[in-house]
């Protein structure tokens, strides 16, 4: 069985994968304001983030974000060091990948006592075309020179694994000489446990499997890899570089026939593609999630029948 079988699908009533959500909180008089960056980071998103930073003068952004696309991210970043914002990471939240770059710009940089800041290789997409980590590394080098990094820090970055996640502790900021301070829980009500609105994300297995298929038919090796648990990301099926190759060399686009949910934590997934050979594949799949850091992330993904 070819090693993507079981990754096979598509989301058919979606075109492309769905945008961070960015919102603003204003907070009490005099104190600064609080912009709200959740979920996956994809194109135009750093231009949704700009319309709203320049309506406040002092912030601090707060990301809760899987990851995404780097440029976006490296955009975000700019803006929050030209502004002069502080970032956060608030306890037992995810910031991994792109969403950690864009955390670095922030002055000063806030973190919770249980906060989950990892790095990985990044990649570029650029007008389809998937770049491995050389030209983004270069990329992502210049941004970090550019907002101040300190050198270990960004050697640090840029030798990211291309599998699994790189953690940023207390003691290894400390180490390459980063700079760091510790986030207060904040008191707004918004904030508050139980507001699905604005803090953690509900557990939806149903819309993160969607998501997943959607990035794997429009051949989003970086979205599709954001839904996955950060250990297994890189690795596999589940590497970028891989999903874009494979899935973008379909002769038809992959196709979501139905999900179904099973059980508490299990989604079934039927689907079609047809390969350049003219194979067609009518397979199903078994996807497994789990909640963590307040979102809903895949674990596992097992073919039910052959491809």
């Amino acid at each position: 069985m070819n090693k993507f079988a079981w990754l096979a699908g598509g989301l058919l009533f979606a075109s492309a994968a769905e945008a961070a959500e960015v919102q603003k909180l204003p907070q009490a008089p005099g104190a600064p304001d609080l912009i709200l960056v959740t979920g996956v980071i994809q194109p135009n998103d750093d231009v949704k983030f700009n319309q709203i930073a320049a309506t406040a003068s002092q912030a601090v952004v707060l990301l809760n974000s899987e990851g995404g696309s780097v440029l976006p991210a490296l955009e975000i970043g700019r803006a929050i060091r030209l502004k002069g914002f502080a970032t956060a990471v608030a306890n037992d939240t995810l910031c991994a990948s792109a969403c950690a770059l864009a955390w670095l710009a922030g002055t000063p940089r806030l973190v919770g006592e249980q906060a989950h800041i990892g790095f990985h290789a990044s990649y570029v997409v650029d007008n389809g075309t998937l770049s491995e980590s050389g030209v983004a590394n270069a990329l992502v080098g210049a941004y970090l020179n550019q907002i101040g990094i300190p050198q270990s820090t960004i050697v640090f970055v840029t030798s990211a694994p291309p599998a699994g996640m790189a953690w940023l502790s207390e003691r290894k900021a400390g180490e390459l000489g980063l700079q760091i301070a510790s986030f207060q829980p904040l008191t707004t009500p918004s904030l508050e446990p139980g507001n699905d609105e604005t803090s953690t994300e509900p557990y939806d297995p149903m819309k993160t499997v969607a998501a997943f298929y959607n990035a794997l038919s429009n051949a989003d090796g970086v979205s599709a890899a954001a839904s996955v648990v950060p250990e297994k990301r890189g690795i596999g099926p589940f590497s970028e570089t891989s999903i874009h190759s494979f899935f973008s060399g379909l002769s038809t686009p992959l196709k979501l026939r139905s999900v179904s949910r099973k059980g508490t934590d299990k989604v079934v997934a039927a689907y079609s593609y047809v390969r350049t050979n003219g194979a067609v594949c009518d397979g199903r799949a078994e996807v497994r999630t789990t909640y963590r850091y307040g979102k809903t992330l895949i674990s596992r993904i097992s073919a039910l029948n052959g491809c």
